[in-house]
């Protein structure tokens, strides 16, 4: 963790001092940021999941009082952090000082995280126990996003949103001390939005530093349910949602 907090530290004194030389140029006369560019990031990845875990109580198996207790333990907050690689290639089109036009890239990250809860007693049944885990995974992001931009010198500021895909694996287990017993897992593409907001720093023969902050939200990563061992009628219905907040520093060549 501190690792990363100190690559974003880094980064962003990096990004300052640069965009600081860009304001000293001439601010009058733009670079031409005009044509195909690609190149590549690296960075750190904060992602977070809500995780919706309803009881299904339609059986025997569970009592009024269950559901809500399980509920209040489940229905929880996963998140945690991932070295993020990204390639980047896009195309603008400029007038004067206004750049405008679109870019695409793929992210690669390795977030794999893991909550749950161990040997909780139910409130209605003090001497059995209940374990749960639920894990949340993804391994890449594609987006596609047009983007407008400022050019101010040898800086390019720039703000792109649009849609956006990443797969991911959602697994959850249940357990208790009656032989009650329960799995789910489920691997899924799904479609999200980006935005992003950057500056790039030209330094020279089409080369330019890039900083930038890419946000991500994607509202529907899992839907599904599962039935206990011991009562068919009685399990869980699972959904969540996932967004990440990835900040990125790399280098990309103009053409």
């Amino acid at each position: 963790m501190f690792s990363v907090i100190r690559f974003f530290i880094l980064g962003a004194t990096v990004t300052t001092v640069f965009t600081l030389n860009a304001f000293a140029g001439d601010l009058k006369q733009p670079h031409s940021w005009e044509g195909l560019h690609v190149g590549f990031s690296i960075g750190g990845a904060y992602g977070n999941a809500d995780s919706n875990y309803d009881v299904i109580d339609e059986g025997a198996y569970f009592v009024p009082g269950d559901p809500e207790q399980l509920g209040g333990l489940f229905n929880r907050k996963i998140d945690g952090q991932s070295l993020t690689g990204a390639f980047i290639a896009g195309y603008d089109f400029q007038r004067d000082n206004i750049t405008y036009g679109i870019e695409t890239d793929l992210t690669v990250m390795d977030f794999s995280e893991t909550e749950g809860v161990r040997d909780v007693a139910y409130d209605t049944q003090p001497g059995t126990l209940f374990n749960q885990q639920n894990k949340i995974e993804s391994k890449f992001m594609l987006s596609l996003r047009p983007k407008v931009g400022y050019a101010m010198g040898k800086a390019l500021f720039h703000f792109s949103a649009g849609p956006s895909i990443g797969k991911f694996k959602y697994s959850s287990q249940f357990s208790d001390g009656n032989g009650a017993t329960t799995s789910f897992s489920d691997s899924k593409i799904a479609l999200g939005l980006s935005s992003g907001l950057g500056v790039n720093y030209m330094v020279g023969d089409g080369w330019s530093l890039r900083g930038d902050y890419l946000f991500s939200y994607f509202p529907d990563i899992v839907d599904g349910k599962s039935a206990l061992s011991n009562d068919a009628q009685n399990g869980f219905k699972y959904d969540a949602d996932f967004q990440s907040h990835n900040l990125r520093f790399g280098l990309t060549k103009r053409f």
